[in-house]
C-alpha cells in the first residue's frame, strides 16, 4: 500500500497491513538498528565504466543477487526481533548495501537523477545549503573542520563507491560469509577494504551489562522512535519522530512504496588517555570527583543517569528530561556532549538564532547507529599512562532524509559553534561562549570556521560544582575538552529500495542508456511509463514513436510497462 510520507507523523504500527509492502522494500538498520553484536562493513570501488564496462555489467548482477538472496529487509528485520523476543530465536546473518554519488555513477545515474536530500526546511538561496551526498564527506572538509584527507587512513582516502554491511552475533559465520563476499566481489571491483566492528558492554551496579563506548560511557540511548513497539514511556521529552526524518522517496523505485535513507559513515578514533586524563584535570581544578567531572563533558554518567537530573549515577529515568529546570547551565554544562547535540527543544526560541519552532530544531535529529573497534574495553582501575591514544574507536553511522540538514547541521550549527548555545540565546553571566561539544567538537589549529568565521575554542566555563556558578579553571591546552576523538575517515552513501537493488541486473548495460536518449536502448525502471519516457527523451510526452517501435514488446496496451523491459528509442 503507498505511504504519503507528509501525512506521517510518529511511530508506525509495523503490523499494519497498509506499511507492509513498504518494509518489504525498506532496508534494515534504518527504522531501529540490526542488534548483532559484531559486524563487519566492506568498502567498495567499483572500475571505470568506459574501461571495464563488462566489470559494471557483473558488478550490477551481482548487487542485484545480493539483493534478491542476502539483504536484509526491515520487515524481516522487525519480524526476527519480535521471534528473538517471544522465543529467543536467532534471526539470520544481517546485509544492508549502500552506495556513494560515485557509485550512482558508475552504474549509469547522473548526479542530475540521483538521490536528493529532503530540504524540510525549505532552505533558501540565502542559506548555504548544498546536495552534500553529490558533493561526498572530502569536499565537505571545510566546513565540518574535518582533518585534512591526507591525514585520514590511507583506505578513506581512495574514491568509495559503495558499502556493505554484515552483522551477527557469531563470529565464524560472520567472518565465513565476508570472506566469501570478497572473494567473489575481487575480480569485479578494483579495491576492497574491511573495517570490523566489536559491541563493547559494562555492568553498572550489579546491573546487567550495557553498550558502551571507549571513553566508557553508555551509548546510543537517545534515539528518535519510528516503530511503536520500540517506545518509551515518559511525558518530558517524547523520542517519537516521524518517518519523514529518515526516508525520502526512492527516485528508481516504485512510487510512494520504495523508500531510502542517505547513511553517514565516520571513522572515528578515540584518545582514551586524552580524555581520562581531562577528566581527572578537571576533578582536580574543580575539587569534584571524578565520576562528576566526566559527566560535566558528557552531559550523563557512565552509566547512562542525565547530569541534569542528580549529581550522582543511578537513575532509572535516562530519557525523559529536558533542561527547562537547568537553564542558566549549572547542572549539565552548556558544551556537554548530549545538551549540544541533542538540545531538547532548548534552542526553540521565536525570533532567536537556532530554532523558530519545535518542528524546526527536532528537524535536526538523526537515526545514530554505530559499534566500537579495536578491540575491548580498556581497564580504567589501571594507570592512565597505559590507556590507548590511538587504534580504538567508533564506527559512527546514522541515518538521515538531508545530510546537510541533520548531520552536517548537528556537527557545524551544534557540535563546532562555540557561541551554541550560549551566549547567543541570553545575557547569562556564567558564559562568555559555550565552546566546542566537549567530546566530538571540532577545530583544526587556527583554521576558521566558514559559520562563524573564526576558529572554534574549546570549553571554558564550567560550573564550580553541581548547581554553582561557573569558574574558569587554569587547565593545560593538552587537557582541554574537544580535542579527543578524531576523523580518520568515512563517505556520505544513500541506502536505496530494494527493488532498485533487484533490477540492476535489468539497468542499462554496456549498450545501453540510463535515461532515455534517442537512438539508444532504454532498460524500464519501476514507476516509468511512456508518458514520463517520451517527456524525458524528446521534452514532451508524445510516446507514439516509441510505442509504435516497441509494439512486440509492450504488447497491445501502452499502459501496460514492466521494470527490466528493453525499449529501443527512436530518433524522428
Amino acid at each position: 500500500m503507498p505511504l504519503d510520507l507528509t501525512a506521517n507523523k510518529g511511530p508506525i504500527d509495523p503490523a499494519d497491513s497498509q506499511y507492509q509492502d513498504v518494509l518489504e522494500d525498506l532496508q534494515g538498520n534504518i527504522l531501529k538498528g540490526h542488534g548483532r553484536d559484531k559486524s563487519i562493513h566492506i568498502f567498495l570501488t567499483f572500475p571505470n565504466p568506459q574501461e571495464n564496462p563488462e566489470k559494471i555489467d557483473a558488478l550490477k548482477n551481482w548487487i542485484a543477487q545480493l539483493a534478491i538472496n542476502e539483504i536484509t529487509s526491515a520487515k524481516k528485520q522487525i519480524d526476527e526481533a519480535k521471534a528473538w523476543r517471544e522465543n529467543k530465536t536467532p534471526g539470520e546473518t544481517f546485509f544492508h548495501f549502500a552506495l556513494s554519488s560515485t557509485g550512482y555513477t558508475k552504474l549509469g545515474s547522473s548526479d542530475s537523477v540521483q538521490p536528493k536530500g529532503a530540504n524540510l526546511q525549505n532552505r533558501g538561496p540565502d542559506i548555504q545549503y548544498v546536495e552534500a551526498f553529490q558533493e561526498g564527506m572530502k569536499l565537505r572538509q571545510y566546513a565540518l573542520l574535518d582533518p585534512p584527507v591526507s591525514s585520514w587512513d590511507a583506505n578513506f582516502r581512495k574514491n568509495i563507491d559503495a558499502l556493505l554491511i554484515i552483522a551477527d552475533d557469531n563470529p565464524e559465520i560472520l567472518n565465513q560469509k565476508s570472506s566469501e563476499i570478497v572473494r567473489s566481489l575481487e575480480p569485479i571491483t578494483t579495491h576492497i577494504f574491511v573495517e570490523q566492528g566489536d559491541t563493547v558492554r559494562k555492568a553498572f551496579n550489579g546491573n546487567d551489562p550495557i553498550v558502551v563506548e571507549h571513553f566508557g560511557y553508555a551509548d546510543g540511548i537517545s534515539q528518535p522512535t519510528f516503530l511503536q513497539e520500540d517506545r518509551t514511556s515518559g511525558s518530558i521529552f517524547s523520542q517519537d519522530a516521524p518517518l519523514s526524518l529518515v526516508l525520502i522517496p526512492d527516485p528508481f523505485g516504485t512510487l510512494e512504496v520504495s523508500f531510502g535513507s542517505f547513511l553517514v559513515f565516520r571513522k572515528l578514533e578515540q584518545n582514551v588517555q586524552g580524555f581520562k586524563k581531562a577528566e581527572l584535570a578537571l576533578s582536580q581544578a574543580l575539587g569534584i570527583s571524578f565520576e562528576l567531572a566526566g559527566a560535566m563533558a558528557v552531559g550523563r554518567f557512565e552509566d547512562g543517569t542525565p547530569l541534569v537530573l542528580q549529581p550522582n549515577d543511578g537513575s532509572p529515568s535516562l530519557n525523559n528530561f529536558d533542561y527547562r529546570g537547568d537553564s542558566e547551565g549549572l547542572k549539565c554544562p552548556f558544551q556537554a556532549h548530549i545538551r549540544k547535540s541533542n538540545p531538547r527543544l532548548e534552542s526553540v526560541r521565536e525570533g532567536g538564532p537556532f530554532a523558530q519552532s519545535k518542528e524546526q530544531e527536532l528537524g535536526h535529529r538523526i537515526a545514530r547507529r554505530g559499534v566500537t573497534y579495536g578491540g575491548p574495553l580498556s581497564d580504567f582501575s589501571e594507570d592512565f599512562d597505559r590507556l590507548p591514544r590511538t587504534g580504538v574507536g567508533l564506527l559512527f553511522m546514522c541515518y538521515q532524509s538531508d545530510i546537510w540538514e541533520q548531520f552536517e547541521f548537528m556537527q557545524r550549527l551544534w557540535c563546532n559553534n562555540d557561541n551554541f548555545l550560549e551566549p547567543a540565546m541570553n545575557n547569562n553571566p556564567n558564559y562568555d561562549k559555550t565552546g566546542l561539544d566537549a567530546v566530538i567538537g571540532q577545530r583544526q589549529g587556527n583554521q576558521a570556521d566558514p559559520l562563524i568565521g573564526k576558529a572554534p575554542e574549546p570549553p571554558k566555563n564550567w560550573p564550580a560544582s553541581y548547581g554553582l556558578q561557573t569558574v574558569k579553571p587554569d587547565i593545560a591546552p593538552e587537557n582541554q575538552f574537544g580535542q579527543f576523538v578524531t576523523l580518520k575517515g568515512g563517505e556520505y552513501f544513500f541506502s536505496p529500495s530494494l527493488t532498485f537493488l533487484k533490477s540492476l541486473s535489468n539497468q542499462p548495460s554496456s549498450e545501453e542508456t540510463a535515461q532515455p536518449t534517442p537512438g539508444a536502448y532504454y532498460v524500464v525502471k519501476p514507476g516509468d511509463t511512456l508518458f514520463k519516457i517520451a517527456q524525458t527523451a524528446y521534452g514532451n510526452g508524445n510516446f507514439s514513436e516509441i510505442y509504435e517501435a516497441n509494439r512486440d514488446v509492450i504488447g497491445d496496451n501502452p499502459s501496460l510497462l514492466f521494470p527490466g523491459q528493453r525499449l529501443f528509442i527512436p530518433r524522428f
